[in-house]
Order: structure tokens, then C-alpha cells, then sequence
């Protein structure tokens, strides 16, 4: 969508339509607005990617950490780079 938009709107100001260009850019944000007013939050497990689409409404959750995640990328990553060598887990 993102990208969608940004095509669209540089050929409309490519072609002096700055009114098109802005109208795009509007359009894509709204439809941005719906999408994320519609769909449903997920949780995400940051070590083996389950997606929970239902989560208890009682029970409150941190909010993604990129940091986080990132740790559990770089693990998995060093685990599977010392299986294929053989190698031991630092």
C-alpha cells in the first residue's frame, strides 16, 4: 500500500497534478485509518513466531520491543550457524 501510494503520487506530481497527488496520499491514509481500526490486535511470541489472535482481554501484555525480538533473532540465528558447523553454542 505504501508503495501504491507513493508511485501514485509522484506520477500525479510528475504530471503538475499536485490536487491528484494529495488526494492519493489522503486516500491511502484513510484506507491506512480503516485497516488499522479494523483489524484485531495479535501477539506475537518473540522465540517461535505463534500468533495469537485472540488474546485474554482480562491480562495485559507489554507492547512489542524491538530490542527483544532482535536478541531472539540473533540466538536462533548463532544456534543455527553452530548446528551446521558443528561448532559449540556460545
Amino acid at each position: 500500500m505504501v508503495a501504491a501510494g507513493a508511485i501514485g503520487s509522484t506520477w500525479a506530481i510528475a504530471y503538475y497534478k499536485p490536487i491528484l497527488a494529495i488526494s492519493i496520499l489522503l486516500f491511502f491514509a484513510l484506507v491506512d485509518m480503516l485497516l488499522y481500526a479494523w483489524m484485531p490486535d495479535v501477539l506475537v511470541c518473540y522465540r517461535c513466531h505463534t500468533r495469537y489472535r485472540d488474546p485474554q482481554q482480562g491480562e495485559e501484555y507489554s507492547p512489542f520491543q524491538l530490542e527483544t525480538s532482535e536478541r531472539y533473532r540473533q540466538e536462533a540465528a548463532r544456534l543455527a550457524e553452530n548446528r551446521e558447523t558443528g561448532g559449540p553454542a556460545r
